[in-house]
């Protein structure tokens, strides 16, 4: 039986904590342990798996609710049944089954490895390295009993690069095992909740074949919040540099920006970065906001606390 992990105390919110709640503890901690910020710290790579199969679980009402009920039990508590639309990643209905790897494009959380042990025996599977949930394979109405139909998880940076991804999976049919290898296409302007439809890439049977449906996920980013075609991120500036103007870096998808911040600019501040958001159907891009966010250093010098002091009493 796998190890119960504790997702709340993960992200350090009580078991009411609401969506809110939630969603900024996590943004606060996947912040603080992002690889990216910690090269070669396997203890924070380690974390930040954790933290980011928690905010999975604790941000999906459905995950959440199956969570709450069954989680310390595990496996012996809860079994998905057959034909659940829980019965997610490596297997759905019709006997889908599917191996994936990354083609061109970003690189999601899940390159960072799959979820844990616990999460497998409560939710039936795991994301790869590809970033691909195929949980609920399932005919829906009006559509062909061949079609298929799949979760495709995609970060901010595939979003922006498009490109490929190269997807090989297998299937039954009837008594026979089908196996596919294919190819698809990130076309420009996807958001979350789209559909790319694969015609003739469902189950094949008869002579004929289905096509397959590829609902987008946008997954969530800790530096980035999603508005239309617009990205926003917080940018921490101290507050002498925030005072006396300065040059600051600027997150941004692929590579920072650098942009210069004028005298004054106090806490809360947008500043807007043109066609650094995200790509349209129409070729062209949304913006990137920097919003201003005051931060202190982690320990200030006592010659650092006395100019405080001095600026107090000039008030």
């Amino acid at each position: 039986m796998a190890d119960f992990i504790d997702y709340y105390s993960v992200l350090g919110v009580p078991k009411g904590a609401g969506e809110g709640e939630i969603k900024s503890a996590y943004r606060k901690l996947a912040m603080k342990h992002h690889p990216d910020r910690n090269q070669g710290n396997k203890a924070a790579e380690s974390k930040f798996k954790d933290i980011n199969e928690a905010y999975e679980v604790l941000s999906d009402p459905q995950k959440r609710k199956l969570y709450d009920q069954f989680g310390k039990e595990g496996p012996q508590g809860y079994r998905p049944p057959q034909g659940s639309q829980h019965r997610q990643q490596r297997q759905g209905p019709g006997g889908f089954q599917h191996h994936y790897q990354s083609g061109q494009g970003g690189q999601g959380f899940e390159q960072f490895g799959e979820f844990s042990d616990f999460f497998k025996s409560m939710f039936g599977g795991g994301q790869g390295t590809g970033g691909f949930d195929f949980g609920g394979m399932q005919e829906q109405g009006g559509r062909s009993q061949l079609d298929m139909e799949a979760e495709l998880q995609l970060s901010i940076e595939e979003l922006i690069k498009g490109g490929h991804k190269q997807l090989s999976f297998s299937y039954r049919s009837g008594r026979k095992t089908e196996n596919k290898e294919i190819s698809v296409k990130l076309p420009k302007g996807l958001r979350d909740g789209a559909t790319i439809r694969l015609r003739g890439q469902g189950r094949e049977a008869g002579g004929g074949a289905g096509d397959l449906y590829l609902k987008i996920r946008v997954l969530p980013d800790p530096r980035f919040d999603i508005d239309g075609d617009d990205l926003k991120v917080k940018v921490d500036v101290l507050p002498w540099d925030a005072a006396l103007g300065a040059e600051i870096s600027v997150p941004a998808p692929g590579t920072p920006v650098k942009i210069k911040l004028p005298p004054g600019a106090g806490a809360g501040r947008r500043f807007r970065i043109p066609g650094c958001g995200l790509p349209r159907k129409d070729g062209g891009h949304g913006d990137l906001y920097a919003i201003i966010s005051l931060a202190l250093p982690d320990k200030l010098s006592p010659h650092q606390l006395d100019l405080f002091r001095q600026l107090k009493e000039i008030e």
